[in-house]
């Protein structure tokens, strides 16, 4: 079999990136006018409520009119972009793949959710999650980091696909289970990819031309599990900031915690707000500092750390 070439970019520094694109910029005005769009409906979206797909029940079929984006609750996790836009008119699938009872006896599944744009670029992408995922973020395609003003991947006409990896909560109590953090690790990926092209045929009676993955933190650990074993199913790879060696870093972060602690502000209820311990003014110092450090150490001096 063919193997694809994939293409990873590993972002390694807080940096601003406006978006990103597979073709260069100087070809962005002519993607937008040579782009033949495929078109959705909204009666073919109430039917994928009925697809017959191995160990997968879709559990809800939707269809949205054009409107304003909804907000990401998990995008300080994901590192996700909280720009305001808008989206266009679109099928939203949830479901739910592979339910059994686990290990601990808890119930499981490999949630999801795939926006399915009624004018469609032939383009799929894999939404990263963040943190220990445990829930289903709206699959729109915000760009990362969190400071980007890129549009969705949905607005501009992407089917975008989103998922809890496997387990519901932000614990690590999935973890008695074995294939809950098989699923978590990497397999929820090539699964809930294999079932979201399949709805993709349903809807479209067309494969995507060209499907990426797209994610930071863990996110970007995910998205380097996806070159990593699924090549073949990903033209293009976007890791920011990927999380790796995850036991020794679990440490680093109780340390990280403790410190931020002492400076962390409160909230009404008195509870401290660990991600404001530090403020823009404060960020900024560390972001310059580091630049200073090490910019020139991956071979340019340019404002960006790559390496």
């Amino acid at each position: 079999m063919k193997i694809r070439l994939t293409a990873v970019l590993i972002f390694v520094a807080v940096i601003g990136i406006a978006g990103y694109s597979a073709e260069k910029s100087n070809k962005n005005q002519q993607e937008k006018t040579s782009v033949v769009f495929t078109g959705a409906t909204k009666e073919k979206c109430m039917s994928l409520k009925n697809s017959k797909i191995y160990q997968t029940e879709i559990t809800s079929a939707e269809w949205k009119e054009e409107g304003p984006l909804e907000e990401d609750e998990n995008a300080r996790f994901s590192g996700s972009s909280t720009v305001k836009a808008s989206t266009p008119a679109h099928c939203v699938v949830r479901g739910e793949i592979e339910k059994r009872k686990g290990a601990d006896g808890k119930d499981y599944s490999i949630g999801f959710e795939l926006r399915l744009p009624e004018k469609w670029n032939n383009k799929f992408l894999f939404q990263g999650g963040g943190g220990l995922n445990g829930s289903v973020s709206p699959a729109t395609g915000t760009a990362r980091p969190s400071g980007s003003t890129a549009e969705p991947a949905l607005t501009r006409g992407y089917a975008v696909v989103s998922t809890d990896s496997g387990h519901s909560g932000s614990n690590t109590s999935f973890a008695k289970d074995q294939q809950a953090v098989l699923n978590y690790a990497f397999q929820s990926t090539g699964k809930v990819t294999n079932v979201a092209k399949q709805l993709i045929d349903e809807m479209y009676n067309l494969m995507p031309k060209h499907s990426y993955f797209m994610g930071c933190s863990n996110g970007g650990r995910e998205a380097m599990q996806a070159a990593m074993y699924y090549p073949n199913e990903f033209d293009g790879i976007i890791a920011g900031n990927p999380g790796f060696r995850l036991s020794k870093a679990a440490i680093g972060e109780t340390w990280d915690n403790n410190q931020f602690l002492k400076y962390a502000p409160t909230d009404k209820n008195g509870n401290k707000i660990v991600a404001d311990a530090l403020t823009q003014e404060d960020l900024d110092v560390v972001a310059q500092g580091v630049l200073d450090r090490c910019d020139a150490k991956d071979g340019l001096k340019d404002g960006i750390i790559n390496s």
